[in-house]
């Protein structure tokens, strides 16, 4: 079922700050980044063997990062756990009366991200990733 970290999300007010300060930490540059008009985000990745970190921050006053980093300021935003077969997880997790946010409901085909709930995570908000 679950299988390791795929990748941790850190919300960041100024990403090009950030991108030096991480750099200098992993000692190595920016994998990548790329930006998501719809979303309204900007993301910059820094890319290892089997996982990532990526920082994320707000193109507007709108949006889940904005909310975020208004609400809660910067810090990680969410951690992704690598799941084997999404539809079987989730399905086990319905059995288990964990709250999910983006299931489909028994009986429908997971077609988008899904998350536990951060009620049932101490507060982490948890997405479940194939790959």
């Amino acid at each position: 079922m679950f299988n390791g970290i795929d990748h941790v999300v850190i919300a960041v007010k100024d990403i090009e700050a950030s991108i030096e300060r991480y750099e200098a930490i992993y000692g190595t540059p920016v994998s990548d980044r790329s930006q998501s008009e719809a979303a309204g985000m900007q993301m910059a990745f820094f890319r290892f063997e089997h996982s990532y970190v990526e920082l994320v921050t707000n193109l507007g006053d709108a949006g889940p990062i904005a909310k975020r980093l208004n609400e809660q300021g910067e810090g990680i935003h969410l951690v992704a756990m690598k799941v084997d077969d999404l539809e079987a997880t989730v399905a086990d997790l319905r059995t288990k009366n964990i709250r999910l946010i983006g299931d489909p409901g028994e009986g429908n085909p997971v077609k988008g991200q899904v998350f536990l709930h951060p009620s049932v995570t101490g507060g982490v908000l948890t997405q479940l990733v194939e790959r």
